[in-house]
């Protein structure tokens, strides 16, 4: 099992923040935004000597949860901090971008982290849309076209026209190529039969996450089903899936924390973004079921225990969903107790990432 790290650049305010959305940009304290920054690079420093194989930053607009407008950005910045992790950019929201400026990014990036880069193509959720004034109900339809022609701007010897229903384009002649070849491990990030079967039909890697473990496990075996159709087998790598972790020295304390999210959101605000799920559990998923079971509002913490009942779920992981990578966004007690993260972190380093590795 391979562990990547959910990197959000969270902004950890000493005040309390308006509770809305979008949050009102007077409400921004620079040294505060800087802070975060710097902390961002502190983390993947720590992660990286702890033995993560990848740090994961993702696309979010208009909320201090995720200080990230840019993932590439954040990308090429990470990058020049970590000179072994992979970096992945899961994902930029390619329904709502110039899907030829996408390829050539993530092309540009590819050349400077040779080796390194992974890519997850996301559809992004309501408030994303509204953040660049479009249509949601074209969301998906948007998707599909702008990851077709990413992947065909990577591949396509010669410069060709596109002519689609959303994006139009009368030549593409992406310079700089990906550097790894035909482009760099990619994913289509959601649980939808529309994401199954696309990742399938492009040799693309699947990610899911925040629901149950059987749940994302039907979405997956459907996913592998289309693949055999195209004529090929994904490897355990080829699926993230993306979770909620609540890790503490013991199940009791565990439990303790558990009981703490039951509480009132602002008296234990997890600060990580969680109230979107990033990659899509939408009503037409594989199961047709709804959404995961939250608490108080949130998505669900999927793995939350001491370190040996932890261990134990993510080999349940493996075996239900079939991942051979999963993405944690690591749960603190309070969104400005940076102390429990880091302790949180070396814990998962010390004591789970070691017995997991044969997963």
């Amino acid at each position: 099992m391979k562990v990547s790290f959910f990197e959000t650049a969270h902004y950890h305010s000493p005040h309390k923040l308006p509770a809305q959305w979008p949050v009102p940009p007077d409400a921004y304290d620079r040294e505060t935004g800087a802070q975060s920054y710097r902390a961002m690079v502190e983390r993947l420093q720590y992660v990286e000597a702890l033995g993560f194989d990848w740090v994961s930053v993702a696309e979010h607009h208009y909320s201090p949860h995720r200080l990230t407008p840019s993932p590439m950005v954040s990308a090429a910045h990470l990058a020049a901090y970590a000179p072994k992790m992979k970096i992945a950019v899961l994902g930029p929201i390619v329904s709502q971008s110039n899907p030829v400026q996408v390829a050539e990014n993530l092309a540009m990036l590819d050349n400077l982290m040779p080796g390194r880069l992974v890519v997850g193509l996301l559809r992004g959720v309501t408030g994303e849309y509204l953040t660049y004034g479009l249509n949601p109900k074209e969301a998906r339809e948007r998707t599909t076209e702008a990851m077709e022609l990413i992947l065909k701007a990577w591949t396509e010897p010669q410069p060709f026209g596109w002519q689609g229903r959303h994006f139009q384009f009368r030549t593409v002649a992406v310079w700089p190529r990906p550097l790894q070849q035909p482009h760099p491990p990619t994913y289509a990030l959601g649980g939808s039969r529309e994401s199954c079967e696309l990742a399938a039909r492009h040799y693309l890697g699947l990610g899911v996450a925040y629901g149950p473990f059987a749940v994302m496990g039907r979405a997956t075996r459907y996913y592998r089903d289309a693949c055999a159709q195209h004529g090929w087998q994904p490897t355990p790598e080829h699926i993230i899936y993306r979770a909620n972790i609540l890790l503490a020295e013991s199940d009791e304390k565990a439990g303790e924390l558990v009981e703490a999210l039951r509480s009132p959101r602002d008296s234990f605000p997890l600060g990580s973004g969680v109230r979107e799920a990033l990659f899509q559990l939408d009503s037409r998923n594989i199961a047709g079921e709804a959404r995961s079971p939250t608490v108080g509002g949130r998505l669900p913490t999927n793995f939350v225990g001491g370190p040996d009942t932890v261990i134990e779920q993510i080999k349940r992981c493996r075996e239900e969903v079939g991942a051979g990578v999963i993405d944690l966004m690591f749960q603190i007690p309070g969104s400005e107790d940076l102390s429990f993260l880091m302790r949180s972190l070396e814990l998962f380093g010390k004591t789970v990432l070691p017995h997991i590795r044969e997963v």
